[in-house]
């Protein structure tokens, strides 16, 4: 049976929008919950060279690539909180790490940041985070977020700046025999708050 032009346009206009409704499907949501090592192996797949484990990673891991062991042994100590994000059906999507920097426990300091590095851009790095800033506020007690960020990592730090940390100083490592120099930010628990009633107050005046 012979195709008209106009009908074989349609089709392939058709299978375009098809397609690209596809991709505008909206995230998934995602949950925290406890990492396992079961999810080592898909979590540093993620990672694709020396130059982005070390962005993720600072000085933390003695040699690269890393093993699902030497990941599950970062988190021995039982001030370090490590969870992994995942979407409805189950399959990870992220991981992030929460711990006590010091004995006052009003502190939390986020590490290991990192989302599926065919998921980044989409917004998932920014819902991941505000779930992990929502758990260490309500069931750590922080009054404050800290994290540090690489210069040499922009997008991250943007997805920082969007969940409202702030750069609060500087830093320094030497990785690899080179300065890397980074930015510190930090959330006030208190001050958010403070903000957040502010804003409530000016939306109902």
């Amino acid at each position: 049976m012979a195709v008209s032009t106009a009908t074989f346009i349609h089709v392939v206009l058709s299978f375009k929008v098809c397609k690209r409704k596809h991709v505008l499907t909206p995230k998934a949501n995602m949950t925290l919950r406890p990492f396992t090592i079961d999810d080592a192996p898909i979590i540093l797949s993620w990672i694709k060279d020396k130059t982005a484990f070390r962005k993720w990673s600072a000085d933390r891991y003695p040699a690269y690539p890393p093993k699902p062991e030497d990941m599950v042994a970062q988190y021995a100590a039982d001030s370090i909180f490590p969870f992994t994000a995942i979407d409805d059906d189950g399959k990870v999507g992220g991981h992030i790490m929460l711990r006590y920097p010091d004995s006052s426990k009003t502190v939390i300091r986020f590490g290991f940041v990192i989302i599926d590095d065919q998921l980044r851009g989409k917004g998932y790095g920014k819902q991941m985070l505000q779930l992990a800033i929502q758990k260490a506020k309500s069931e750590f007690g922080a009054k404050k977020i800290t994290l540090g960020v690489f210069d040499n990592n922009p997008s991250a730090f943007h997805c920082y700046e969007s969940v409202g940390f702030r750069v609060v100083g500087t830093d320094s490592y030497f990785i690899d025999g080179e300065e890397w120099t980074e930015k510190e930010m930090e959330i006030n628990c208190k001050l958010s708050r403070i903000s957040q009633i502010f804003g409530n107050i000016r939306n109902y005046s």
